[in-house]
């Protein structure tokens, strides 16, 4: 019975183990198929519209619930302009996101949907700084929703710094306020309202909202 109870013991410990790395290697292979989209997709990003991927990311715990990429655009944008690159990089990504079979069986739902991805642009002056003129300066999706904004400087507000010295006595000092660059919403608007002004189809394996 003793020889009987370590054989079922050591079968167990094997089956665990097993598992554990088939899980290990199941989250290695949906991570790499992200790579690989992402990858694509922000090299054709660049080659069409000249957006500079500088980062991605998402939620993707055990499986895939949301992809995000961010990228810098170098070019002044109007409303008009960052919306058209905005919904097209949208498409593009879940065109390819829907249409790869080998990620599919990790995704949260297929089709994956607008409010499972997010395209942020940041665009940048030849000083790498955020325009000031009143341009877009940021566009982003966020749940299923496009968000426009400036930048411009702004003047913080003064507040009081209450401090103890040494002598155990308390000072109170008033700290001017200072320019401070800050973004500033110009509009928003649902994402399928943007998709109708583009005038772009969706993938037909888009999911809708």
């Amino acid at each position: 019975m003793k020889i009987h109870a370590k054989i079922v013991m050591v079968a167990l410990f094997l089956i665990i183990g097993f598992n554990m790395n088939a899980k290990e290697t199941q989250s290695d292979d949906y991570l790499k198929y992200v790579d690989e989209i992402v990858d694509d997709f922000s090299r054709q990003m660049e080659n069409k519209y000249g957006l500079y991927c500088y980062g991605s990311g998402g939620s993707m715990p055990t499986d895939i619930e949301k992809i995000n990429v961010l990228f810098i655009s170098y070019r002044k944008s109007t409303v008009d302009d960052a919306r058209k690159m905005e919904v097209n990089a949208v498409q593009e990504l879940l065109q390819r996101i829907n249409t790869h079979e080998k990620i599919r069986p990790y995704l949260r739902e297929y089709p994956f949907g607008t409010d499972r991805v997010g395209i942020t642009i940041s665009f940048r002056t030849e000083t790498d700084d955020r325009p000031l003129d009143g341009s877009v300066a940021l566009v982003c999706l966020a749940k299923s929703k496009i968000f426009y904004e400036a930048a411009e400087m702004r003047m913080t507000e003064p507040f009081t710094l209450t401090r103890i010295h040494r002598n155990n006595e308390w000072t109170k000092e008033l700290i001017p306020g200072e320019l401070q660059e800050k973004l500033i919403p110009i509009m928003e608007e649902p994402y399928e309202e943007a998709l109708k002004i583009v005038g772009t189809t969706p993938h037909p394996n888009q999911k809708k909202r």
